[in-house]
């Protein structure tokens, strides 16, 4: 019994040790192709388009990015106990094509800058999150499957409207 647990935590203790070099060594570049992706979609909308949406209770094209941009501030608050603002709200209705498409490219940096400058404990930081208990380090994670669930939302109002897609980014 006192040699399988030796190996049981022997084993534990290895996946956690390949987690966090995943994580220093190769999300940002996993955050990048995302940001990439992501304005790729964004930009291929035409600007005529940003409000459509394919219901009246649905998001619009537009809404969808910026509600990714909230989702960042908000989120990355959790991180580093400051909520970055990159946009003034009431600003938002009046923006452009490229005033949607800089507040993304900024809040998608900001996010990077937070991965290639986080610490060791600051990933391991225990927080409690929407009633679950998590380490930082999730939040990173759940940052690029929000974006995700929106861009593909996005994806298909660019199919809806008869506008190509760029092709998948996944890696």
């Amino acid at each position: 019994m006192g040699i399988r647990c030796t190996i049981l935590l022997l084993l534990m203790a290895g996946t956690n040790v390949m987690a966090q070099e995943y994580f220093e060594k190769q999300y940002a570049g996993v955050w990048q192709r995302n940001l990439n992706y992501s304005k790729a979609v964004a930009e291929a909308m035409p600007e005529v388009n940003y409000d459509f949406r394919p219901t009246d209770e649905a998001m619009s094209f537009q809404e969808q990015w910026l509600h990714v941009v909230d989702n960042i501030s908000m989120l990355t608050a959790r991180i580093t106990g400051d909520r970055k603002n990159f946009y003034r709200k009431e600003d938002a209705t009046g923006f452009s094509k490229a005033d949607v498409l800089d507040v993304l490219d900024r809040a998608n940096a900001y996010v990077l800058d937070l991965i290639r400058n986080a610490s060791e404990s600051q990933l391991n930081e225990e927080i409690e999150f929407g009633g679950v208990s998590m380490t930082k380090e999730n939040i990173f994670y759940l940052l690029r499957d929000h974006q995700a669930h929106h861009r593909a939302q996005c994806l298909v109002y660019l199919r809806m409207k008869g506008v190509s897609a760029p092709g998948y980014v996944g890696w």
